[in-house]
C-alpha cells in the first residue's frame, strides 16, 4: 500500500484526493492546504495539515501529488524530494523553465520519480490522434490547430495568481509538441484585453502561432469567451460544464481531428428552465460513485511507475517543452513581436 499525500486541495487537488481515496492499492494518508476548510473537504478520512513542513515531516509519505498554485511548485517539490517522496506535479509544473529544471534536479538527486500532470496525455481521443499521426495518416504535416475555450466564471479563481496561457494554453502547447516534437523556430501571441481582463487580469482570448523549423505551423487558441449560460446551471446536479475544445492535424495526405467540445459530448440536456447544456465528461466523470476518466488514469500511471520503477510517459522534459512555449508566448504578448523560445531537447 503506497502512502500518498495531496498538497493543495483546490479544484484539481480535491479530485486527486478523491481518486487516491477510492483506490484499493493506495492509501490517502494525508492532505494539506493553507486553508483548513479546503483540506478538510478533501480529506476523505486522511490526516489534515495546513503547514507543508509538518505535512512532509509527519505523514510518512511514499508519494505526493502537488496541486498548489504553480509559483509554489519549486519549493513544494524540493520539500517533497527532501522527504523522499515521488512526485506528480500538476501543470504548469513551474512558472518558467528554470523552475522546471530545479524540480527535475531535486527529483533526480534523490532518485525519485517525477511525473508532470498533463492530463490530456491520458485522454483516449488525444492519445489515439497522436497514434494516427505517428502511423502516417496525415502524411507530411502542414498545420496543427488547437482550441481550448471556456466560460469566464472559472477565470476569476486565477485572479492575481496565473495567466490565460499558463491555465489553458499549456495544455495545448504540450499537445502540439507531442504531435510534432520538432524544433520550434518562433512563437507569436496576440491577446484580447476585454471585459474578462478588466475583472481578472487574464486575457479574454489569446491566439498563439508556433512556427517549427521544418515549416509546420501550429495555431493555439486559449480563451474564456464562451457565454456564461454555456457553463453555469444548477441542474442536473453532478454535471460539469463542457468546453469548446478541439485539436486538428492536417498534412499532405489527410487529417486527424479530435472534437473535445460540444459536438463531441455524449451527454446533453434540454428543458424549459435552463435550455440546452452539455456535460463535460472528459477528465473526471463520476460513474457509479467513483471517479473515472483521464485524471484517474493519470494517477494510476503514476502509482504504477513507482511500483515498477518505470519512467512516466510524461515527465520533466515534456513539462519543460510546454513551459518553453508558454514562456515564449507570454513574452510575445508583452512585446508584440515574435519570440524564439529557449532551447529545449
Amino acid at each position: 500500500m503506497l502512502r500518498v499525500g495531496v498538497l493543495g486541495c483546490g479544484a484539481i487537488g480535491a479530485w486527486h484526493a478523491r481518486i487516491v481515496a477510492e483506490r484499493a492499492d493506495a492509501e490517502l494518508a494525508a492532505v494539506c492546504d493553507l486553508k483548513e476548510e479546503a483540506a478538510l473537504s478533501a480529506a476523505f478520512g486522511a490526516a489534515v495539515h495546513t503547514e507543508p513542513e509538518r505535512f512532509f515531516a509527519e505523514a510518512g509519505l511514499d508519494a505526493v501529488i502537488i496541486a498548489t498554485p504553480e509559483d509554489a511548485h519549486v519549493a513544494n517539490a524540493q520539500a517533497a524530494a527532501a522527504a523522499g517522496c515521488h512526485m506528480l506535479v500538476e501543470k504548469p509544473v513551474a512558472i518558467d523553465a528554470a523552475g522546471v529544471d530545479a524540480i527535475v534536479a531535486a527529483a533526480e538527486a534523490s532518485g525519485l520519480i517525477l511525473m508532470a500532470g498533463h492530463v490530456e496525455r491520458f485522454e483516449t481521443g488525444s492519445a489515439q490522434l497522436v497514434d494516427a499521426v505517428r502511423q502516417g495518416v496525415c502524411g507530411r504535416l502542414a498545420g496543427i490547430c488547437a482550441r481550448r475555450q471556456f466560460a469566464p466564471g472559472e477565470a476569476a479563481r486565477f485572479t492575481g495568481r496565473s495567466t490565460t496561457l499558463r491555465v489553458l494554453g499549456v495544455h495545448d502547447f504540450d499537445l502540439v509538441r507531442w504531435v510534432h516534437p520538432a524544433p520550434v523556430e518562433s512563437v507569436y501571441a496576440d491577446g484580447v484585453e476585454g471585459a474578462i481582463f478588466e475583472r481578472t487580469g487574464l486575457h479574454d482570448h489569446v491566439f498563439t502561432t508556433i512556427r517549427f523549423a521544418d515549416g509546420v505551423v501550429a495555431s493555439v487558441e486559449s480563451a474564456w469567451t464562451l457565454p456564461r449560460a454555456y457553463a453555469e446551471w444548477p441542474s442536473p446536479g453532478g454535471w460539469s460544464p463542457a468546453g469548446n475544445n478541439r485539436l486538428d492535424v492536417f498534412g499532405a495526405d489527410g487529417f486527424v481531428s479530435n472534437d473535445m467540445g460540444l459536438r463531441g459530448q455524449q451527454l446533453v440536456a434540454f428543458d424549459d428552465a435552463y435550455g440546452f447544456r452539455a456535460a463535460g465528461i472528459r477528465h473526471q466523470p463520476v460513474v457509479h460513485g467513483r471517479v473515472t476518466g483521464a485524471l484517474a488514469a493519470e494517477v494510476e500511471h503514476f502509482l504504477a511507475c513507482i511500483r515498477q520503477e518505470a519512467k512516466p510517459i510524461v515527465g520533466g522534459p515534456d513539462a519543460r517543452r510546454a513551459i518553453a512555449l508558454t514562456d515564449a508566448a507570454e513574452r510575445s504578448l508583452a512585446t508584440g513581436r515574435p519570440v524564439k523560445p529557449i532551447a529545449v531537447v
